[in-house]
């Protein structure tokens, strides 16, 4: 999945509004954190804070505020080939149909760092992109079919609250205790709740958060070992190659390696293939880029 464009938690003046007859040339997905009014095939749909809504490419888009402040997060991409299109389909979540879901907090988080990578401009960003769309899509169609035969009702969307807050901040001295706090529970119910919701122990996920985040900044950045292991919440470097080659079974510097020489391979694969494909030559001179504003 390729991001277009995306936004995080914008608000607008009570007149805003949105008029594209033939779409933004792409899909849409739009998280409305408050009460909002969209004109669908359907007719004109008044929404509630707390709605989605996935417009598919060429479908018209009109949608506006409902007399107050309009605010949401929301973001423009393409699927770059058929398993991203079947990805789409198979998730069963409706297009072009305003669908109240109610808490959107758990969303956000995604597409706040959706908004991070995408304008950090580092090594992976596109490749990271690609993998929060493909994991917000997948969220999604979670909470929108989830079932309470399965267990699963507001105490796990409020569980995995907890949980992308830890990924989203790995080197927080997080602690059972807290986190139980969090959750208004005591320390033992707090532990079996998250393993049975998420098959690992609170702790071992904070582990597992930290490590990839390691991997991020070992793949991306020039920092050293122990800067990394500080940006990720060990006070002690020895401790974080144990445990960073315990989860991965490489120590930081023999994946630092691994990971940039397998870049550098793709690299010149593609270079190698660009000019087979074109003789060599330098075509610079491609076709111009429609930019778009906003949601």
């Amino acid at each position: 999945m390729r991001i277009i464009n995306v936004g995080c938690d914008h608000r607008h003046d009570a007149d805003f509004s949105i008029e594209r007859p033939e779409g933004s040339g792409d899909w849409l997905m739009l998280l409305v954190k408050t009460p909002a009014v969209f004109v669908t095939y359907k007719g004109e749909i008044g929404t509630e804070a707390g709605t989605v809504m996935l417009y598919s490419r060429g479908t018209p888009q009109y949608y506006r505020s409902d007399g107050g402040v309009f605010g949401n997060d929301w973001f423009h991409f393409m699927p770059e080939n058929t398993e991203d299109e079947r990805l789409l389909r198979e998730l069963d979540i409706p297009f072009d149909t305003p669908v109240k879901l109610g808490s959107l907090s758990e969303l956000t988080v995604f597409v706040s760092m959706m908004c991070h990578e995408h304008y950090s401009g580092g090594l992976y960003c596109t490749d990271t992109c690609d993998l929060l769309v493909k994991l917000f899509f997948m969220k999604l169609s979670e909470k929108l079919h989830r079932t309470a035969d399965k267990g699963m009702g507001s105490s796990y969307e409020k569980m995995s609250v907890v949980r992308a807050k830890i990924y989203n901040d790995p080197a927080y001295n997080w602690t059972i205790e807290g986190l139980a706090h969090e959750m208004n529970m005591s320390r033992s119910s707090f532990q079996h709740s998250y393993k049975k919701l998420f098959g690992v122990t609170p702790m071992n996920d904070v582990i597992n958060a930290r490590t990839e985040r390691a991997g991020y900044l070992l793949a991306s950045t020039e920092h050293s070992v122990s800067r990394i292991a500080q940006m990720c919440g060990y006070s002690s470097d020895i401790h974080f190659v144990r445990q960073f080659r315990k989860v991965t079974g490489e120590r930081p510097t023999e994946y630092r390696t691994r990971v940039r020489n397998k870049a550098e391979n793709d690299r010149a694969e593609e270079v190698s293939g660009y000019e087979k494909e074109n003789g060599g030559s330098d075509n610079s001179g491609g076709s111009a880029v429609r930019l778009r504003n906003g949601p």
